[in-house]
């Protein structure tokens, strides 16, 4: 029997119990949704029937074994809150509201249909207001507000990059060029709106790429000019607000929406990328709803962006450092605020089976039922030894998919030593590189940007 049909069978089973080994989300036909209150339509969580499914599928319950962690223990201190049966303490909820990676898990294998990111993001924001907010997250907003990033850097570095990227100081050069010209010529929003062709590219680069992952940057950059893409960057860039919607200080992200909003649709781009998945689901998420749904410029993660133009172009891609009979073997990470905030899935799939000399394998676990690399939430910032230990569970499932494709290549007599497991989300990769080089680990971790930058275009 196949795979995808055992997948299936199993999905198709009615159970009352979580989902077999958290490989796949419960089919909703099949779960009947419970009658439901005003109170409860509002709340969400007041739905919770303490099944059990979230808990299997938490990686922060099955790292510390705490009734806090998981979504149903987390709802049922909501409840005991919210109805005054518990006291509020500032200090000792601090854990139980931020040592949740946000993963969105609990949501996808919820038989009664609780939207877990909103109830806990929510449940963030109300706790902040009343002044239970960690020390490290304090300085992160300050920083976030004072520098506009989250990394105590100043704003005037945030493109020093481009001094090591011949693209990316190019895209530089023409967008101050054109913003110069904008500025002696144009007055109206209007003509600032309408100066460039319709079909012109922005690139939004995100705090940790600029002051950390230099090398990210330099390989979209680099990916984005060998596609022949004359893109422009946002020397007035901002940090995106992720971290402050995630962590409950939505209020303070109100003006960085703003600014980065209208800066975009001042710019006259018509179409933007992003290589960071967190500033990409923020766009896609919290910017759009911003906008009243209709942002005025289409937005794309570099994965997708790179398959329409492949697509486009008719273009084949090849990676230069391995051959077709001796293929780089990879799997692929989903990154939970690309697929699970987003629901992009399939085209880093589709891409990475376009180039010619890679091999892509699957985890067991992957697409919406994927684990978290462990750094989500604000979880690695705040709680870093957790995000250590679920980056290593990742590590492992992933060590266990390359046996298997080992022995596979062992039938045909081919032996590699060149395992990689590839992310399309800085954090993704940040974490998982951590683990797998404290633990000595063979496994080569790296962004797709990287693995698209070792690749030619061609017709």
């Amino acid at each position: 029997m196949s795979e995808g049909k055992e997948k299936n069978d199993i999905k198709n089973v009615i159970t009352t119990g979580p989902p077999v080994a958290g490989l796949v989300s419960p089919s909703r036909e099949n779960l009947i949704e419970p009658k439901t209150k005003e109170k409860e339509e509002k709340f969400g969580y007041d739905r919770c029937t303490h099944c059990g499914y979230c808990r299997h599928v938490c990686r922060v319950y099955n790292t510390s074994w705490s009734e806090t962690d998981y979504a149903g223990g987390r709802n049922r201190i909501i409840k005991a809150l919210d109805r005054k049966d518990i006291k509020f303490d500032k200090e000792e909820i601090i854990p139980s509201v931020f040592r949740c990676m946000l993963c969105g898990n609990c949501k996808t294998v919820c038989p009664v249909g609780i939207d877990t990111l909103e109830v806990f993001q929510n449940f963030r924001k109300a706790v902040v207001k009343r002044g239970a907010i960690p020390a490290r997250l304090k300085g992160m907003r300050d920083s976030i507000l004072k520098n506009n990033n989250p990394y105590l850097e100043n704003h005037s570095d945030r493109f020093n990059w481009c001094e090591s990227s011949e693209f990316g100081k190019q895209a530089y050069e023409r967008t101050k060029r054109e913003l110069d010209l904008i500025d002696e010529k144009f007055s109206s929003e209007d003509l600032k709106k309408g100066k460039r062709n319709s079909d012109s590219v922005g690139y939004f680069i995100g705090c940790t790429s600029s002051y950390r992952n230099r090398e990210l940057v330099n390989a979209t950059s680099d990916v984005l000019g060998k596609l022949g893409i004359e893109f422009y960057v946002f020397p007035e860039e901002r940090c995106c607000g992720s971290v402050l919607f995630r962590t409950g200080l939505e209020d303070e992200a109100i003006e960085l929406i703003k600014h980065n909003y209208k800066m975009i649709r001042e710019s006259g781009v018509s179409e933007v990328v992003f290589s960071c998945s967190g500033c990409f689901s923020t766009f896609t998420l919290e910017y759009s709803k911003f906008a009243g749904g209709n942002l005025g410029f289409d937005i794309f993660h570099l994965t997708q962006f790179v398959l329409k133009k492949v697509k486009e172009k008719n273009l084949k891609i090849r990676y230069t450092k391995r051959t077709k009979e001796n293929p780089l073997l990879i799997t692929y990470h989903d990154p939970c605020h690309l697929g699970r905030y987003c629901g992009v899935f399939e085209e880093p799939r589709e891409l990475i089976n376009m180039i010619e000399g890679v091999k892509l394998y699957e985890m067991k676990h992957n697409r919406d039922m994927s684990w978290c690399c462990g750094a989500g939430g604000g979880v690695k910032a705040l709680y870093g030894d957790i995000a250590g230990e679920v980056g290593r569970d990742r590590i492992a499932e992933t060590r266990t998919c390359m046996i298997r494709i080992r022995e596979d290549r062992l039938k045909e007599a081919v032996e590699t030593n060149a395992e990689v497991l590839v992310s399309s989300c800085v954090f993704c990769k940040n974490n998982l590189f951590q683990v797998a080089n404290e633990d000595n680990s063979p496994l080569k971790v790296m962004d797709i940007s990287q693995l698209l930058n070792d690749c030619e275009f061609y017709q």
